[in-house]
């Protein structure tokens, strides 16, 4: 069985490594291996912890292709895809009143970190992602819209009060995207049992990088090279390779606090506003139409600020989440 942690100097590998096997079930998930010939720190990246966020495996994949160990100093590591299970059943995210589950189990691998190795599968599963993120200096977990979700490009970092802190909301401006999103354990996405909380509370600078519509289900290359590029600029930062880093013109703060916007009425949705537009309160943002094509509710932006997801279902419930949105901060000064 491939051992990702003794890959030697100037080596690169790719295998699988056992998560269960056993009567009932065989499950595997693939790590490939990057190792210079200098010595230096251990940057890893991880996709597919949602495994319909096609985007960030794509990206983790292919960077598995384009970085050699003569031109790297320290070691890079790729998890393409964490839940393989869920990724071959293409288990999507639904929305937000559940979470992209393991069918095995039913349970959010997102939720159970550091895991289990003895417990169900996707306990099983984020173990095995811990033995590897635990002994890294720096992790990136590559996002993006799911199934459901069309979603605005940013990098999130967690606070936790530490010094760490510090070092976390550098890589997220260093990563390069245009919006850095704070976080705090008090928030789903950054709570205890996810991965960027676990890491960072261990000591491992964590961030997640958000970039990717899911519900366009052949990834797009621009969103793609926004991990790609995000990476490299990581590598380069740490003087893990060398290179100038690419910046964004603009980048900046996203507020912390969420605005959902929900339908009123039930009937057939039409967005006007998409990800990333930028809205004045009371703008007019989507419309809901009953089958005559008749307008039966207008949604209005609550506040000034941006559109971080819009959630493209056709066919809508009262209550039903259509957007969440942002208000937008300074400058990150980088």
């Amino acid at each position: 069985m491939f051992k990702p942690l003794e890959v030697k100097k100037g080596e690169k590998k790719f295998g699988y490594v056992e998560i269960v096997d056993n009567l009932a079930l065989s499950v595997k998930m693939p790590i490939g291996v990057v190792r210079g010939s200098e010595d230096g720190p251990k940057l890893l990246v991880t996709g597919g912890l949602y495994p319909t966020e096609y985007c960030g495996i794509e990206a983790a994949s292919r960077l598995y292709h384009m970085i050699g160990p003569d031109t790297l100093r320290g070691t890079f590591i790729t998890i393409p895809v964490i839940n393989m299970f869920s990724f071959q059943w293409r288990t999507k995210w639904v929305n937000l009143r559940s979470t992209s589950t393991t069918p095995y189990d039913g349970k959010n691998v997102n939720n159970v970190f550091p895991g289990d190795p003895r417990g169900t599968l996707s306990e099983r599963i984020a173990s095995k992602v811990w033995q590897t993120l635990k002994v890294c200096d720096y992790h990136v977990d590559f996002r993006g819209g799911d199934l459901p979700e069309s979603h605005l490009v940013h990098t999130i970092y967690l606070k936790i009060e530490d010094k760490i802190d510090k070092l976390c909301l550098e890589m997220a401006k260093v990563f390069g995207l245009e919006y850095v999103l704070p976080s705090t354990p008090d928030i789903g996405h950054t709570s205890t049992g996810t991965m960027i909380h676990s890491a960072v509370t261990k000591g491992v600078a964590s961030i997640i990088s958000e970039s990717g519509l899911g519900y366009r289900t052949q990834p797009h290359e621009e969103f793609i090279m926004n991990h790609v590029n995000g990476t490299f600029n990581l590598l380069k930062h740490f003087n893990m390779m060398e290179g100038e880093l690419k910046r964004p013109k603009n980048q900046k703060f996203l507020d912390m606090r969420w605005v959902g916007v929900s339908a009123r009425e039930a009937g057939v949705f039409h967005a006007i506003a998409d990800y990333g537009d930028l809205l004045k309160e009371n703008m007019t943002i989507g419309k809901i139409t009953d089958l005559t094509g008749s307008v039966i509710e207008e949604i209005k932006s609550p506040i000034d600020g941006i559109v971080h997801t819009m959630y493209p279902a056709r066919l809508v419930f009262p209550g039903d989440r259509l957007y969440t949105l942002l208000r937008i901060n300074d400058k990150t000064g980088w």
